[in-house]
């Protein structure tokens, strides 16, 4: 019987089939005896191996609980006629002054430990290093390779260079730190497969040494990484609210999100529950709806789970939810509630009631809006303290975000009739393209106006005196300026911050007079399309999906305004700032949070560039859709970072069609949209939209994403607009590269590379 571990689990992967050095073990008892017969190894048989590797496999080493990671000694390169003087060396180390201290720390008898010897043919590696299946930092679902050149025990001893590779097990994405990139991508990919083989034979959250000689892959040891458990993740996951947030959002986002959504989904449960000391049993779970990591925002979305368990028959919620947000991972966790029977009873009536009032609570929400809106714009001046800065702040904040839990409950209307109707044409015998085609034709788009607004200026330009255009422009920025892309970013330039951006929008949609007059032309006849005959309840479900997208997107613009209010406060208070040397420039701001900008620290500057330089490696870092950390979540911290993307090699893609036709031409893939150039005649291909970029699809020739659904705002306004759309595509961005010649079809959903861009 095999006393230790590392031998245990090198048997376990040899019977696996997994590429093993060839190694025979020494027991515990030989190496206590007199001289050793190592005529019986296996492993000397080879003659033509004349070199090896010997190791310890201590009874608690490399345990769930105690690693002796570096604590025992290991000999390489050992001539056969040393073997056994290493494997006594080896066995010797056992008694050793710090083997005794590390096992007492790990609450381990000294005197009971046992070790057995393996000696191994040495590799004559290439390259060497060490996979961790999950990163030990505790983030779960990064696998860590760690590479170097020649033996691993240069890696682990840190006496080379190495390069480490850090990939995201979700999205198979990874980035590598180092001077060399040392493996190709085929290598990486064969190295997490082999990792992954391994995880079936020993569990999960292991240390696997690797060499490579002569291009093969082969395992040296496995333990495990005894710092994680996997027992109470926390999952961040970015489905929908990459939407609102695509890419790095600066701190004074992220602090004021964080504090919007525990106050809108805290608000939501009251409606239901309507009882306090039920609500705060979980009052820590509504504070943290949204996580950020790297710059970048997700849900929280275990804690999400858990609120949707406030609501009557959440198990059959959930699932609408997961589908019309676009989640692809359906498994939840989430805490368990504890509601009173009749708490719970009446929950069902109470949701019955907001779900019925949803269309009536919406008006009188977008009323008192708007009353909000036009009394800050009456206040406002930039001449305003901070005292008074922060007391309009404060208003708005009581008046609107305390009743702003009302659009969740739209979006649970919008998303219940919706799938009400999809599974009643279902019935009727409506294909899924049929389906799709009834739902993206069946709302009237409120977030349309601030497009149609600007095209009539754009078409009119010329009939207009100069003060007339002045005038038009001042009434365009008043009633849509903070529409933009990218605008639930407070540190966005919208055309209220920034005007100048609306006059080179007007010019860039004049350059094609033709494309103009027809923007113009579709515009005039815009309008829902007439619904088809279906049947009484058929109707009725129409009518209320309908409604409820409406409102949905009603909501959203006024969002938007929401947002424009908020960031005037804080760029009139980074002006301040910036005047009274505090900060560097105005815009500093937005590398504060929001309780420091209200007060901003003595050591702001030197806070503002450490926030500065984090952010330039955020944006080098591949945008994962879902981190799954051991407990809290972290940023990472590299000195530099290599980004890097695989290229699939296929040419057909689908997804969920949202808006028929078909269209052929150049991708522009879009991975930065503020770096976005010529988009006219071209089809955008990106990760993710936004509200705001209703302006770039105006130009385009159709619009395919990986993220969204039949109700995300591509497939909405992209129907609005008559062009093709295509959501929900998995590996678009591993496929399609920018300059490839495809062709969409925007009611099956099928996407064509005709012809890839030619490299040089």
């Amino acid at each position: 019987m095999m006393t230790g571990q590392k031998a245990i689990n090198l048997e376990k992967l040899r019977n696996a089939g997994i590429a093993v050095p060839t190694f025979s073990v020494i027991r515990h008892d030989e190496l206590c005896g007199g001289r050793l017969d190592l005529s019986a190894l296996p492993v000397l048989e080879d003659k033509s191996c004349e070199r090896f590797a010997v190791r310890s496999s201590a009874s608690a080493e490399d345990s769930d609980t105690a690693s002796f990671a570096g604590q025992f000694r290991t000999f390489l390169n050992v001539p056969r006629e040393e073997i056994e003087s290493k494997a006594r060396l080896c066995f010797a180390s056992l008694h050793a002054d710090n083997i005794r201290q590390y096992a007492g720390k790990n609450g381990l008898a000294p005197d009971d430990l046992r070790m057995d010897v393996i000696v191994q043919r040495m590799v004559d590696a290439e390259l060497a290093g060490v996979i961790f299946t999950s990163n030990p930092q505790g983030l779960l679902n990064e696998s860590v390779i760690t590479v170097g050149r020649g033996l691993g025990e240069n890696v682990v001893s840190e006496k080379g260079e190495t390069t480490s590779y850090y990939y995201s097990t979700t999205d198979r994405l990874y980035y590598y730190v180092g001077r060399e990139n040392l493996l190709s991508d085929d290598r990486v990919e064969e190295l997490i497969a082999v990792s992954e083989k391994i995880k079936t034979v020993l569990g999960d959250y292991l240390d696997i040494e690797f060499a490579i000689e002569r291009g093969r892959v082969c395992i040296l040891q496995t333990r495990r990484i005894t710092t994680l458990s996997g027992e109470s993740p926390l999952i961040l996951d970015n489905s929908n609210i990459v939407e609102s947030y695509p890419g790095v959002s600066l701190p004074l986002t992220v602090s004021f999100v964080h504090m919007v959504y525990a106050g809108v989904f805290r608000g939501v449960c009251r409606r239901i529950v309507r009882n306090e000391k039920v609500l705060d049993q979980k009052k820590d779970v509504y504070n943290h709806m949204v996580g950020s990591a790297n710059g970048r925002l997700y849900y929280k979305i275990s804690n999400w789970y858990t609120v949707l368990r406030f609501l009557p028959l959440s198990k059959k919620i959930i699932p609408v939810w997961q589908e019309m947000l676009g989640v692809k991972a359906k498994s939840y966790t989430g805490e368990e509630v504890s509601i009173p029977l009749h708490v719970r009873a009446m929950s069902y009536l109470n949701c019955v009631v907001e779900l019925l009032s949803a269309p009536k609570n919406m008006a009188r929400l977008e009323k008192d809006f708007r009353e909000v809106n036009e009394d800050f714009y009456r206040r406002f001046s930039e001449s305003m303290t901070g005292v008074e800065l922060r007391a309009i702040y404060d208003e708005i904040k009581r008046k609107l975000f305390g009743v702003w839990d009302v659009t969740l409950v739209n979006d649970m209307y919008a998303f219940l009739f919706t799938a009400l109707l999809k599974s009643r044409l279902k019935k009727r015998g409506r294909t899924v393209d049929q389906i799709n085609a009834f739902i993206s034709g069946i709302s009237d788009i409120e977030s349309m106006k601030p497009m149609k607004a600007l095209i009539d200026i754009a078409y009119h330009k010329d009939d207009y005196t100069a003060e007339e255009y002045a005038q038009a422009r001042a009434d365009y920025i008043q009633e849509f300026g903070d529409r933009s892309l990218e605008e639930l970013k407070l540190e966005s330039k919208t055309f209220r911050t920034s005007p100048e951006l609306f006059d080179e929008r007007i010019e860039y949609y004049r350059a094609d007079r033709e494309r103009l007059a027809k923007m113009y032309d579709d515009l005039q006849k815009h309008g829902a399309a007439q619904p088809e005959k279906v049947g009484p309840l058929t109707d009725f479900l129409q009518k209320r999906a309908a409604l409820g997208i409406k409102n949905r997107e009603v909501s959203r613009l006024n969002r938007s305004r929401v947002y424009g209010i908020v960031r005037q406060i804080f760029l009139t208070l980074g002006k301040q700032a910036a005047e009274k040397g505090l900060i560097g420039e105005t815009r500093d701001i937005f590398y504060l949070t929001v309780d420091e900008a209200f007060a901003v620290p003595a050591n702001a500057r030197e806070r503002i560039e450490q926030r500065k330089e984090q952010h330039r490696l955020y944006a080098r870092l591949p945008a994962y859709t879902r981190l799954i950390f051991e407990n809290a979540e972290f940023d990472k911290n590299h000195a530099s970072v290599n980004s890097f993307r695989k290229h699939l090699s296929q040419n057909r893609l689908s997804g969920t069609p949202c808006s028929f036709g078909v269209a052929e031409g150049e991708a522009c893939v879009i991975t930065d949209v503020n770096a976005v150039g010529d988009v006219r005649g071209k089809i955008l291909v990106t990760r993710m939209t936004d509200p705001g970029w209703v302006f770039l699809l105006a130009s385009a020739k159709g619009v395919i994403s990986e993220k969204g659904s039949l109700l995300s705002h591509t497939a909405i306004i992209s129907r609005e607009l008559k062009i093709p759309s295509i959501v929900g595509v998995e590996g678009l961005l591993d496929t399609v590269r920018d300059g490839d010649r495809i062709r969409m079809d925007g009611r099956s959903g099928e996407i064509e590379i005709i012809q890839e861009k030619q490299t040089k």
